[in-house]
């Protein structure tokens, strides 16, 4: 029997994944300057919603997820050898001491929903600075790699055969704040010339 869930999922997880390979290019190519910090940040909350997706009981909007987090992790370690940078002020200290409450409240009410709550509030201060940078500087951020990843939770949302919170929250956050993202930098572009 054909299930199209899966198909969804796997389709929502390659797209994920494959969103960061235009992005990768433009960073070597010093065209795209991605904000450590955030993508450091995103790569810990990814696992940690993954988790709670899993111990919540996952469907197949996880593949999604995990499409996310092996492409956010390589922006990352790229971002650890050199390439982007960083700035570490009060966002980023509010974004880590919430990560850290997500994996506490998890840890002592053994609710995952709670975990994914914090991720989440966590994931939009950390990309409080990339928005920022990407409303300053539009081309510095690709918006085809933002559109892609929204593209893909729609896909997961779609993809999902257990309608709840865990299931459901982090893709439909993660469709806003790539959307958002992509419309400022595909917006900023048409208004300011490219930088030579």
């Amino acid at each position: 029997m054909f299930d199209w869930h899966l198909v969804l999922g796997i389709v929502a997880g390659v797209i994920s994944f494959g969103a960061i390979i235009p992005y990768i290019k433009d960073i070597v190519y010093g065209t795209t300057r991605p904000n450590v910090v955030s993508y450091i940040l995103w790569t810990v909350l990814l696992l940690i919603s993954i988790l709670a997706q899993i111990s919540a009981g996952a469907s197949w909007s996880i593949a999604f997820l995990v499409g996310d987090l092996i492409g956010t992790s390589l922006v990352t370690a790229l971002c650890l050898t050199g390439y982007g940078y960083g700035k570490y002020g009060k966002i980023e200290w509010v974004c880590t001491g919430l990560a850290v409450l997500a994996i506490v409240s998890w840890k002592f009410t053994n609710e995952p929903v709670l975990a994914i709550i914090f991720a989440i509030i966590a994931d939009l201060m950390a990309a409080v600075p990339t928005v920022v940078k990407t409303y300053r500087d539009p081309w510095s951020e690709i918006p085809t790699t933002w559109f892609m990843i929204a593209c893909a939770a729609i896909l997961s949302i779609a993809s999902t055969t257990i309608i709840d919170f865990p299931n459901l929250l982090f893709p439909v956050y993660l469709l806003l704040v790539n959307g958002t993202t992509g419309t400022v930098a595909f917006l900023g572009r048409k208004m300011q010339r490219k930088p030579v």
